[in-house]
């Protein structure tokens, strides 16, 4: 591993933190506007630059799904239900989703329903009864027959010492599961920008439902995606070059949604492509699940159509998803093992690409194929990150890290990829120096965060912030200008709700020596006040107190901690940031800048 010489930090370039009771808006000539009411100066200034003011998306804590028939079927098996909120009545205005078809099924639906729970009755006492007089007889043979005999004469079943420490093993993955899955707050679990249209899909974390917000039309979809299958969502992504297909990963798998928009009787649209938003939608879901790892594993590109694999259903989970920029391909990591799963999604079969180990200690943590699609990229839960070629699936690891790597994000050339290491203020880059397939890549060390406190004017007597700490997450967007790094809530971190916000310039990273980083500070991005909250905790804060942690714990309380942030992949003047804050508010902030990076 390599240091690259950093021009300055952001205390070394001045950049101070917009102060506690105002919002950032955008970004305009290099500046970020930071505002404190509808009558600030800055706001002035922002409209005449051009900037575009986005409203911002409200998803609440609380949602009740009405009119939903949970199906026991095989694929496909659909879910478009009808939403509405329970809140006040603003949330409701913006959130509320309508469904008439979901009340008038339920009526056909009804003696479907009884005749399956009669049969499913049924066949559970039948079952019942024959494990009964399994463990009977598994009981008796233990006491004179060798385990390993009895075991495989009369199986495994409920009440032996054999099932007991099955399920003990069971126990301790799912637990190393949920010590695996990153913990945020907020109703908002998951959320994916469409890669052609300004579309956003958004899952509820307490529902386990997806709805979809349409920025063009200021509108929300009126269906809600939602199925009994889909439950623990932890990542979703759209299709490319596919309409409007969204893929969910979840506890059970891969739920595949095909949405269909319905067709406008407006004559003056019939040749615009139709939209989602405020129109009712058709939609199915095919539930897709993993191949066994056992056996030979060969790899999409060397595999004969006789040899691929069907999809089949499994109790496995999905931690992370990514689709190939053609469409063709979906690679899955699981929260169970660090093998990582390819489908061909046109074919309906799948490849299991086993590597990283086949526990939860190597569960994967991230996927990300290169936009050249000659690349992919998986980090694990065991500190690895694994870089693959996708010709013949060789890959490359890197373990020598002091932690997990907990996020990266690809340059738009796929030259290089930007990572963070947990509990480490550092930020370090994966540069590639061959062209495809070649794994020739080292990774370096770009810049690192120091926390250190500054005051928000130059005032003698003003407020002063202290930002930094280690770093959280990181994005970086589409035109690979600007990296923007939020901070975890640990013992060195300071205002965890600010966004810091670097230029890039990706070519210092292939350069010998010279004057510029790679990441140059830029300026900070603060969330929407919460109201009288934050200032009386601020208040409460500032009074002196004996107790250092209780000092520090109140000064958390009520501050708009950013859950998730990410950029949309199309936005003409620039980047348009999207950060979603742990009380469900989501903010839609245009930072505007020349298509080319001005270098001094």
């Amino acid at each position: 591993m390599c240091a690259y010489r950093s021009t300055a930090t952001f205390e070394e370039r001045g950049i101070r933190p917009p102060p506690w009771n105002s919002a950032t808006v955008g970004e305009s000539d290099l500046k970020f506007i930071h505002l404190r009411d509808g009558e600030d100066t800055g706001l002035l200034q922002y409209v005449r630059s051009g900037g575009i003011a986005f409203p911002h998306i409200m998803v609440p804590d609380q949602l009740q799904i009405r009119g939903v028939a949970k199906l026991s079927t095989n694929e496909p098996v659909g879910g478009v239900s009808a939403l509405h909120v329970v809140g006040d009545q603003s949330e409701q205005d913006s959130v509320v989703l309508q469904n008439k078809e979901a009340d008038e099924a339920n009526s056909a639906l009804s003696t479907m329903v009884s005749h399956a729970l009669w049969l499913w009755n049924a066949k559970q006492n039948i079952a019942e009864l024959i494990t009964r007089a399994q463990t009977r007889s598994l009981l008796a043979a233990e006491s004179w027959l060798p385990t390993p005999l009895a075991h495989a004469v009369f199986g495994q079943v409920p009440g032996t010492a054999a099932a007991a420490e099955a399920d003990a093993i069971e126990a301790r993955e799912a637990e190393g599961q949920k010590n695996m899955l990153a913990k945020t707050d907020g109703p908002v679990s998951c959320v994916a920008w469409h890669p052609h249209r300004s579309l956003l899909a958004i899952s509820h974390r307490a529902t386990d439902c997806v709805f979809v917000y349409d920025l063009v039309n200021d509108t929300w979809c009126s269906n809600v995606l939602q199925n009994a299958y889909m439950q623990g969502i932890t990542s979703m992504a759209w299709q490319p070059n596919c309409g409007y297909t969204l893929a969910v990963g979840c506890t059970t798998g891969v739920c595949l949604w095909n949405i269909v928009p319905a067709a406008s009787s407006d004559s003056a649209d019939v040749l615009k492509a139709p939209g989602l938003g405020g129109g009712q939608i058709s939609a199915w879901m095919s539930l897709l699940s993993f191949p066994e790892l056992s056996g030979t594993c060969k790899y999409p590109s060397q595999l004969p159509t006789s040899d691929k694999v069907s999809f089949h259903r499994s109790a496995s989970s999905v931690s992370a998803l990514s689709f190939s920029n053609s469409g063709q391909w979906l690679v899955a990591g699981h929260q169970t093992h660090g093998h990582l799963t390819v489908w061909d999604v046109a074919l309906g079969t799948a490849t299991p690409l086993k590597r990283s180990g086949s526990t939860s200690r190597s569960a994967t943590l991230q996927v990300g194929m290169s936009p050249n699609d000659r690349y992919l990229i998986s980090t694990h839960a065991n500190g690895q990150l694994r870089l693959w070629e996708t010709e013949n699936w060789t890959s490359r690891v890197w373990s020598d890290f002091n932690a997990n790597v907990t996020r990266f994000t690809w340059s738009p050339d796929s030259r290089s990829v930007y990572f963070a290491v947990a509990d480490s203020a550092d930020i370090y880059a994966l540069a590639l120096y061959k062209a495809p397939s070649s794994l020739d890549a080292q990774v370096t060390h770009v810049t690192t965060f120091t926390a250190h406190a500054a005051a928000v004017s130059e005032d003698a007597d003003s407020e002063r912030v202290r930002v930094g700490g280690s770093i959280k997450y990181l994005a970086l967007d589409p035109r690979g200008q600007r990296l923007v790094v939020s901070f975890d809530d640990d013992s060195t971190s300071g205002d965890i709700s600010l966004l810091a916000v670097y230029l890039v310039n990706n070519d210092a990273l292939f350069r010998a020596g010279g004057d510029s980083s790679a990441l140059m500070p830029l300026g900070y991005v603060r969330g929407p006040n919460w109201g009288k909250q934050h200032r009386l905790e601020q208040d409460v804060a500032l009074e002196p107190k004996p107790d250092k942690s209780t000092k520090k714990k109140r000064v958390r309380v009520g501050t708009p901690t950013p859950s998730w942030f990410g950029f949309s992949p199309n936005f003409e003047p620039g980047a348009l940031l999207t950060v979603v804050w742990a009380n469900g508010k989501i903010s839609l902030l245009p930072l505007l800048y020349a298509t080319k990076l001005t270098r001094a």
